[in-house]
């Protein structure tokens, strides 16, 4: 039992920590209209949320080797809560700056938590477990867009020959709502996940930090992997956030369609997922890490030139399988490479080079969206998937 409660909970927090930051790349252009904002300016935004996001990982991972990974699991929660319902009552640009620097502070406890939870819980198939928790998060994460897309846009499309209508309640009343799964799935990570941890309180706060700091030095392929993670996120967080907006403005589909899309990219990253997860348990994870980042940059090649409805859903579709299909594979890697008392810091580390280093994209993509075209932060993203298939092959043999 003890073990479902960490896979069930663990899973819609993980869902929902995507979520709050899926919620904005749908709303960009209802925000961008309201404040009347550049591709350059809401990028800034965005790379705020997603350096905090990816910083924030950093003190998160000593946090829970220090106090336990559930106690910041739940904080993770209740401060992205906090934080959609501040978002829905920002009064100008700057100010819903300050209160996205809030979201992103409160999403960054997630990962290094969450992940070190369920690899404390599960000693044996642990790709497997890792897969079921990432299924779990993509889930919720599929649903995502196309909800907001339906609760804050007002737009008319046909679908298999049905009239969908949407809401049209606005950005600001869509944000304050997604606060509610937080505050409850937070009540639920108190009280319902009941996994004994014990953590790290014997050693000194400044040798813990030491020994953080060692972890990429004494490990060369935790190294490589803080390399590849970079890259990664790079064009991870490139298209969670201007994705959207490339479908609807360059592909020239409607906001409810785009977030049908990114639902799409989403659910077939559940595949993604499980198929990570299964080949990780079975297959060594260098060649299945080249292969996924591979597979990554010809997606992104397909989908610049699609016309299409049909090849655009395909290339999103085969996007959404490889983007997803790593992350069992380099999460297991990270926890085969590092004793169970330094894995909370490991995965902090990670995840500030996937979300820190990576939430530096949207500042990237705002800027060659400026300068450039919208469409040309596609080949960017290209460069990115490439850079990472040639640091996954540095990658020791496991």
């Amino acid at each position: 039992m003890n073990h479902k409660s960490v896979l069930v909970f663990t899973s819609l927090a993980h869902s929902l920590d995507h979520s709050y930051v899926i919620v904005f790349s749908i709303l960009m252009p209802l925000i961008m209209a309201e404040f009347d904002m550049s591709f350059a300016e809401i990028g800034v935004i965005a790379s705020v949320l997603g350096f905090l996001f990816g910083l924030n990982a950093i003190p998160a991972g000593f946090l829970s080797d220090r106090i336990g990974s559930r106690k910041v699991a739940a904080l993770s929660m209740v401060l992205c809560a906090a934080a959609a319902v501040l978002v829905g009552l920002a009064w100008n640009k700057t100010v819903l700056a300050l209160f996205f620097v809030v979201m992103g502070v409160g999403a960054g406890l997630y990962h290094p938590s969450g992940i070190s939870l369920v690899s404390k819980a599960f000693e044996t198939h642990r790709s497997k477990a890792m897969g079921i928790h990432g299924i779990g998060g993509n889930i919720g994460q599929a649903i995502t867009p196309i909800l907001t897309g339906f609760l804050a846009s007002p737009e008319m499309v046909a679908v298999l020959g049905i009239s969908l209508v949407g809401l049209g309640i606005g950005w600001r009343t869509t944000y304050m709502l997604w606060a509610i799964p937080g505050v409850l799935v937070a009540a639920s990570i108190i009280f319902f996940v009941k996994f004994k941890e014990e953590p790290v309180r014997k050693d000194s706060i400044g040798n813990m930090l030491k020994d953080m700091a060692k972890i990429p030095f004494e490990n060369r392929n935790i190294g490589v992997l803080l390399v590849l993670t970079s890259f990664q996120g790079l064009y991870f967080n490139g298209l969670m956030y201007f994705l959207p907006t490339i479908i609807n403005e360059v592909k020239f589909a409607p906001l409810i369609v785009a977030a049908s899309l990114i639902t799409l990219k989403e659910a077939t990253g559940i595949l993604g997922q499980a198929a990570g997860g299964w080949a990780g348990d079975k297959y060594n994870k260098r060649p299945l890490l080249i292969v996924f980042n591979m597979v990554s940059a010809g997606a992104l090649l397909w989908f610049f030139f699609a016309r299409s409805p049909l090849l655009l859903a395909g290339s999103i579709a085969l996007l959404g399988i490889s983007v997803y299909a790593f992350q069992p594979v380099q999460n297991s890697l990270i926890a085969e490479s590092i004793p169970m008392e330094l894995r909370g810091r490991a995965y902090g580390l990670s995840f500030f080079t996937s979300y820190g280093i990576g939430g530096l994209a949207p500042l990237f993509s705002g800027a060659v969206a400026e300068s450039f075209s919208l469409s040309a932060v596609i080949p960017l993203m290209i460069v990115f998937a490439v850079l990472a298939t040639v640091v996954a092959t540095q990658i020791r043999k496991s």
